[in-house]
């Protein structure tokens, strides 16, 4: 009750406890701004990126949820070495002290970044710079020599004019020549470090798109996907299927086993996600919490039925961390495939009522969203 005395102002000045409802409400606030505390600190591993401080990729995201469990129960983090309290004592010094130096570290990384694109920048107009001196020189170069020509004709002298001429055609062809190797290695030079940027941006970009628990992409990759795949199907009629699964009773997993499990299972069945949609063009994302998207292209609403049989299958293997054994997992799923004049929002809506269609039968079973008459063939897995 130290944070809620501190909170409410500690006791009455009598001695005498606080009202029984005031009490209520402060340990409820507590409790609210405890909890949010550790989604705020679960949040920032799970869409972090790397900052190239040399630390293995996963460590971060794997101290932020040691350090939420902390936050939420006063749970040991062995990755930063701070001890777990019997008594639920946390260590809020580390946890802000935490927090400052990963914004610190983040802000010079994208300072540094930004440094390195401005110099990219800089030589590119340096580099264009050059080029017009060179071009002036040439200029300059051609010019002096077709006076001399000049010069030559006026002597009327054929020898002289012959060897003059001669000169001439050398010295141009000598300084277009230099031209030439300086313009070859200026361009193969900004080529290199605009192809050195290019594969570290596409890096940032791939790793910021991915979600950082389970692997799977994130919502704002998917967001971006579903439009391609409609302008696929829009361009060559190509069949594409949508599927929208959640993992049954997840919030019953977090609160009863901890946040901790939660994280487990979302892994377990990310993985089963992954091994039941292994083509390189199938899609797999985290929607949002326990929710995943994936997007079949090429694949009808038949085939996509026989993929998801297949993913039943490694759902049904996977048990829930820290519960008694035989407790296992479930998840309810709902699929439809594009049809022409489909919009993203028509889409998310039949798909969705095909989930909640799969949990009104159940639970643990996929359920399809016919697209013509937006009803709801049933598919038990």
């Amino acid at each position: 009750m130290g944070f809620v005395n501190k909170l409410m102002g500690g006791r009455k000045g009598n001695g005498e406890d606080l009202p029984s409802a005031t009490a209520s409400f402060a340990t409820n606030t507590a409790d609210g701004a405890i909890d949010t505390l550790g989604t705020i600190v679960r949040t920032m591993g799970e869409i972090s990126f790397d900052i190239d401080d040399g630390a293995p990729e996963e460590l971060f995201p794997t101290q932020c949820t040691e350090l939420a469990c902390h936050v939420e129960n006063g749970a040991p983090v062995p990755s930063l070495d701070i001890a777990g309290s019997n008594d639920g004592e946390r260590r809020w010094g580390h946890v802000r002290r935490f927090y400052i130096d990963r914004r610190q570290s983040e802000r010079d990384f994208v300072n540094s970044r930004m440094a390195d694109y401005r110099g990219v920048v800089e030589d590119l107009v340096g580099g264009l710079r050059e080029i017009a001196q060179r071009d002036r020189e040439t200029e300059f170069c051609i010019n002096r020599n077709l006076k001399s020509v000049e010069a030559a004709v006026a002597t009327g002298l054929l020898p002289e004019i012959k060897a003059t001429l001669n000169q001439t055609i050398r010295n141009i062809a000598e300084s277009l020549a230099q031209q030439k190797q300086d313009y070859e290695k200026r361009i193969s030079e900004m080529n290199q470090r605009m192809s050195s940027l290019r594969q570290d941006l596409l890096s940032v970009r791939e790793k910021m798109s991915r979600d950082s628990l389970t692997g799977a992409f994130n919502r704002g990759a998917f967001d971006q996907a579903i439009i391609h795949c409609l302008n696929i199907n829009f361009i060559l009629n190509q069949p594409v299927t949508v599927i929208l699964l959640d993992i049954d009773h997840f919030k019953t997993v977090n609160d009863t086993y901890g946040h901790a499990a939660g994280d487990e299972v979302l892994r377990s069945v990310g993985d089963a996600l992954a091994r039941s949609f292994i083509r390189k063009t199938d899609f797999v994302a985290r929607y949002g919490g326990d929710e995943f998207a994936v997007i079949l292209a090429d694949t009808t609403a038949a085939n996509s039925a026989t993929l998801l049989s297949r993913f039943y299958e490694y759902v049904g293997e996977i048990t829930v961390p820290y519960a008694p054994d035989g407790v296992r997992l479930g998840c309810s799923s709902g699929y439809t495939e594009v049809i022409p004049g489909d919009t993203v929002e028509s889409i998310i809506k039949r798909v969705d009522s095909a989930l909640y269609a799969a949990k009104d039968a159940g639970r643990n079973c996929y359920k399809y969203a016919e697209a013509e008459v937006e009803t709801i063939a049933a598919k038990s897995a």
